[in-house]
């Protein structure tokens, strides 16, 4: 009996700490999907959006800020690494730089592909105004990270 009882006590052991270490893979993680929730909510009040327009623009809006943070993905893991490196070469700092302009081309050409895209779904009034939320909503996301994260400092 008591051999039991150890037994599921281990079981149980192993059970939370295995959920207590997905959470914690989980927080330190950017979740894009309640990024794109979050960020509908607040361009679909933004733009006065109808329900139509919200229903075919939202998807096409989704898809655009995922394969823009695929684009970006890898080339953010790679300069990070490069930027970690002790005693960069001037080739490191070169293939920052290339990384970097790479990145931005594939996200503007991406930009052009969607905003004709968008184009074809809302009027070019509230178009042109979700250029500017869309800015709007990552500053503010980009400021509420900072102060979740580090609270205090200065960011001019």
């Amino acid at each position: 009996m008591k051999i039991k009882n150890i037994l599921i006590l281990l079981l149980l052991l192993c059970f939370t700490f295995s959920l207590a270490a997905q959470d914690r893979q989980r927080r330190g993680r950017f979740d894009i999907d309640a990024f794109i929730q979050k960020k509908s909510e607040y361009l679909k009040k933004e733009l006065n959006l109808t329900d139509a327009e919200a229903k075919a623009f939202f998807p096409l809006e989704a898809e655009f800020s995922k394969k823009k943070f695929e684009v970006n993905r890898d080339a953010r893991r790679e300069t990070r690494e490069l930027k970690k490196k002790q005693n960069k070469t001037d080739a490191d700092y070169k293939r920052i730089v290339q990384l970097d302009l790479q990145s931005e081309q594939k996200e503007s050409e991406l930009q052009i592909e969607y905003f004709r895209k968008f184009a074809a779904v809302l009027p070019a009034e509230k178009l042109e105004k979700y250029r500017a939320a869309d800015i709007k909503f990552k500053e503010d996301a980009l400021k509420r990270h900072r102060e979740k994260h580090h609270p205090g400092e200065k960011f001019d």
